[in-house]
């Protein structure tokens, strides 16, 4: 049994340590088997050629990947999942942007059917963590779920991370994501466990962990280890 007080003093190796103690399947770090007509990919930007007439147009032309196509049916994707237009507002501009998302696209019928974003944490709203990153809007279309797509693109998103980061997610106990996420080797810590994890001034200042539970205590954290190369290389494509 590995206690909290060891995972404190281990740094990027408590995430293994806790999923020794709660006895993860190693089965579950693996992708699950997925339909050959769904493909887990990147959002596509727009090129020269195929930009929309009028303003739209004219802000593809400035960024390409955020006012896309693709990325315009990740948005309805997430109104579909209950977004209003708050949300939407932010996802499009106070949000890390098109390459931070995988979608899903049954290439039968050219409907993308779900995505998955993977952001770095900010720290007091001005800094970001180098090694922790955090899973967010994860959803897929009630008619294509059970069939592996959500651990595929968690799978996916966690190659962008080398094996000593961490992904976050920060979710309701007994909801979807929070057994999509179990189903893909995350493992659970509870509050005040978080608060042993990282150093207390900066597990003061992780607003985005702390501003969940103030409206529900019953929140779970849950972390898995990156399972690639590193951030950099993979939003690069490569």
């Amino acid at each position: 049994t590995v206690g909290l007080s060891t995972l404190k003093s281990v740094g990027a190796q408590w995430v293994p340590l806790a999923a020794e103690r709660q006895q993860r399947d190693p089965q579950r770090l693996l992708p699950k088997p997925m339909s050959e007509r769904i493909v887990i990919r990147m959002v596509q930007p727009a090129t020269e050629g195929t930009y929309a007439d009028g303003l739209r147009g004219q802000l593809q032309k400035v960024n390409a990947g955020d006012f896309s196509d693709d990325f315009e049916k990740i948005v309805q994707l997430m109104v579909e999942n209950g977004y209003g237009p708050l949300e939407v507002a932010t996802m499009k501009n106070l949000d890390q942007g098109w390459r931070s998302y995988l979608m899903a696209e049954d290439t039968a019928t050219g409907e993308i059917v779900g995505c998955c974003q993977l952001t770095r944490i900010q720290v007091g709203g001005y800094l970001f963590l180098s090694d922790d990153f955090e899973i967010r809007r994860l959803y897929v279309k009630p008619e294509y779920r059970r069939l592996g797509i959500a651990n595929n693109l968690v799978h996916n998103l966690l190659l962008r991370l080398r094996p000593d980061q961490r992904a976050w997610g920060v979710i309701d106990r007994d909801t979807d994501p929070f057994f999509f996420l179990f189903a893909s080797g995350f493992v659970g810590l509870t509050w005040s466990e978080c608060g042993k994890v990282f150093p207390s001034l900066l597990w003061a200042l992780l607003w985005p962990f702390h501003q969940k539970r103030l409206g529900n205590e019953a929140v779970v954290y849950m972390a898995a280890e990156g399972r690639g190369g590193g951030w950099r290389k993979a939003v690069r494509g490569t």
